[in-house]
């Protein structure tokens, strides 16, 4: 059979995948042959050591258990060689092969994508926001034996957001000090940290989420961020959506490939009269300060409401 665990809330997937291994290791206690793959490995031939990964037979084992991770890291062609071979062994039907493949970044158009949806058990991982948020932290602390009041949920959402990775750190770190968490509790243990990265500011206004670029801004503002250098990377990201949008091959833009990617997703959200229009905008408000016509930190935010 084939598992597809996929998605950005890589927290989850990974635990998802450790529950996976294990139930495996339980059930064929030592008759189970183990193979974890990292396609981002690229010094790896990943297609002869999967091929002779699921063409061997084992005297000692009774069943196989193929884990591959960060697939869609593969070029098009070692992609291509993979769904060929998997459509020859039929591996979805195989009661004596596991095969689980892990992403956290993914191509919603990609044939091997739509292949592994149409022939996996796919479980997708969304990061968590709000009640679902809320619920998995007071989950978390039931699970460890702990109760936490509301008002420290509440906090814990505000401070730390939807990085789980931190966030069960944080929790097992109040649950250490007390089992009754308290909001005082968090104010004590835990630092708020404001995420000055630009770039999420920047993600925030390819989305079109303009609640979360107005607040991501006057966070940056708050911590003396120059408003003109958030402005000249505003800018560089609007440059870099129109190159995409241009672009007949994005891999001879020169954008870092973690660029690249966060790119091609934003400009979805985008024709191109849209990002001239914003480009021209982005400029006049750079003009115009320049010459002390405009505010441009008022310009911004105006700017940031009309998106």
């Amino acid at each position: 059979m084939i598992i597809f665990l996929y998605g950005p809330d890589t927290y989850r997937s990974r635990e998802e995948l450790k529950k996976l291994i294990e139930e495996n290791r339980e059930a064929n206690l030592d008759w189970l042959d183990f193979v974890r793959i990292d396609a981002s490995d690229k010094g790896i031939e990943i297609f002869k050591e999967l091929k002779q990964t699921t063409d061997t037979i084992s005297m000692f084992s009774s069943k196989k258990m193929i884990i591959i991770e960060n697939v869609f890291d593969l070029n098009q062609e070692s992609q291509e060689e993979i769904l060929e071979l998997f459509k020859k062994r039929k591996i979805e039907n195989d009661k004596n092969m596991t095969v689980i493949f892990w992403a956290e970044e993914f191509e919603a158009k990609n044939e091997f994508f739509k292949c592994l949806k149409s022939k996996a058990e796919c479980k997708e991982f969304k990061l968590l926001e709000g009640g679902q948020l809320k619920k998995w932290i007071k989950e978390f602390i039931e699970k460890q034996k702990g109760e936490i009041d509301g008002s420290a949920v509440e906090k814990l959402t505000e401070w730390i957001g939807d990085d789980l990775w931190r966030m069960s750190n944080e929790l097992n770190k109040l649950l250490a000090y007390s089992k009754k968490i308290k909001v005082e509790d968090v104010e004590l243990l835990i630092k708020p940290e404001i995420d000055l990265n630009i770039f999420d500011m920047v993600d925030a206004i390819g989305y079109k989420n303009k609640a979360k670029a107005l607040k991501l801004y006057n966070q940056h503002l708050e911590t003396g961020a120059d408003e003109h250098y958030l402005l000249s990377m505003i800018a560089y990201q609007v440059r870099n959506l129109i190159k995409v949008k241009t672009a007949k091959a994005i891999e001879f833009l020169g954008l870092h490939p973690f660029v690249a990617r966060k790119t091609s997703q934003q400009v979805k959200a985008f024709d191109f009269e849209e990002l001239k229009k914003i480009y021209h905008q982005l400029m006049t408000i750079d003009f115009e300060s320049k010459l002390g016509k405009t505010d441009i930190t008022a310009a911004l935010e105006l700017f940031l409401t009309n998106l």
